[in-house]
């Protein structure tokens, strides 16, 4: 085993009994299984290693939305054993019209897939993470048994993720339906024991892994006890947590036998690729155009501005986040800046009170005079309106002062 906590102090959520006598969650008990699944992929602390991810039992592919935004993340797989069902609900893995006005910067592929959990099928191979939320429940007896097989033997994920109901909580659930579960085709549901249980055991002929636990959807202050309305594992390789492996990691198609069936694949319902935007720049030339941006946006900043000295003083620590989005680090934006002729002085980018582009701009202004190379301030409002002054009280020659109404023909 070993432990794991969400990052940033876990969800924030809630249970509670209404007027009705009916135990509620806020959030409801779904979202927070998808939203801790989420934050469980997003953990800097596993580094975005997970390219490829399948949802098994997808449903109507409502994490899938969640999915598609998760850094890293590059080709979904959502495989569930209803085919009518995924043709139904096809829609939520096409992109939006806004997936075309801003394009992502990485890959993106989604594939719907009709199979089985236990299936090992060809498309499952070197996907990095399995997500089966609420399913182990719905699988028969053989089908339960096959599944670690195919999940720990044959695909070798680097982080698989399981949940199912925890049966102790069901004493608040009354009645349950007449099988005794929360829904009518649950084969079964545990107690955190029978969970735990599985889960070791699983670890115990997959060494390779180790397993934490958690639980999403809180008891009643009164009912700890009881633990959560839903547990959940997850398993992470050794690798992943910075062990050695026990077992070398084998090929998938010799890692497990299962029989005479060879080259399985799922019937492939739909797939579909995100628009993208390749961008060819060097990395230097986006730390540049990136710098060149943020200057530009805090020479509208008062609080930069040095009256005395006339110039701006642009501290480099506000490029800091900025730049580290790019993958770039500090000493790189300022050799960046160096290259370019940038001032750099302590720890300040030095800034002249004009640019080059106002310099051009200001030669087609009504009060540049061209001959004398000078601004004169004739014509200006004398009134005294401060919200015509800029930084240091002075007139504010800026490129909003100019009238375009007088200087276009606008028939």
């Amino acid at each position: 085993m070993f432990n794991y906590n969400l990052p940033n102090g876990g969800l924030h959520a809630r249970c509670y009994i209404n007027s009705n006598s009916e135990i509620k969650f806020d959030p409801p008990v779904y979202e927070q299984r998808y939203t801790t699944t989420i934050r469980i992929l997003e953990d800097p602390h596993w580094g975005h290693k997970f390219r490829k991810v399948v949802d098994f039992g997808c449903a109507e592919m409502r994490l899938l939305s969640l999915l598609r935004r998760t850094k890293g993340i590059e080709h979904i797989l959502e495989v569930d054993i209803d085919e009518n069902l995924l043709r139904s609900y096809k829609q939520r893995a096409e992109p939006l019209v806004s997936d075309y006005l801003n394009k992502r910067e990485t890959p993106l592929r989604i594939d719907l897939l009709q199979g089985s959990i236990d299936t090992p099928a060809d498309q499952l191979l070197n996907v990095d993470a399995v997500i089966a939320l609420e399913i182990i429940e719905h699988l028969y007896p053989k089908t339960l048994e096959n599944t670690p097989k195919n999940i720990f033997g044959f695909m070798q994920p680097k982080l698989a993720i399981f949940s199912t109901p925890n049966s102790e909580f069901n004493v608040l659930f009354e009645p349950l339906l007449a099988n005794g579960f929360r829904h009518d085709d649950h084969k079964f549901e545990w107690k955190r024991s029978e969970f735990e249980d599985w889960a070791l055991n699983i670890c115990q002929q997959y060494p390779n892994y180790k397993v934490a636990f958690m639980g999403v959807g809180d008891a009643p202050p009164d009912r700890k006890d009881i633990g959560n309305v839903t547990q959940m594992a997850i398993f992470a390789r050794c690798d992943l947590l910075d062990l050695s492996l026990h077992n070398e990691l084998l090929p998938s198609k010799v890692a497990v036998d299962f029989g005479p069936e060879a080259d399985i694949r799922y019937k492939e319902i739909f797939t579909v690729d995100f628009p993208v935007y390749i961008d060819e720049r060097s990395k230097n030339q986006k730390i540049l155009d990136e710098a060149r941006y943020q200057i530009s946006r805090c020479r509208r900043i008062d609080r930069y501005f040095n009256c005395d000295l006339r110039i701006y003083k642009v501290p480099l620590i506000v490029l800091r986040d900025y730049i580290e989005n790019i993958g770039a680090t500090m000493p790189e934006l300022l050799a960046v800046l160096k290259e370019n002729d940038i001032e750099v002085k302590e720890e300040y980018i030095i800034l002249p009170e004009y640019d080059e582009d106002d310099f051009s701009y200001r030669q087609y202004d009504d009060c540049y005079d061209k001959e004398l190379g000078v601004w004169n301030d004739a014509g200006y409002d004398e009134t005294g309106n401060d919200d015509e002054r800029g930084a240091c009280g002075g007139y504010s020659h800026t490129k909003g002062d100019t009238n375009y109404d007088s200087e276009e023909n606008w028939d």
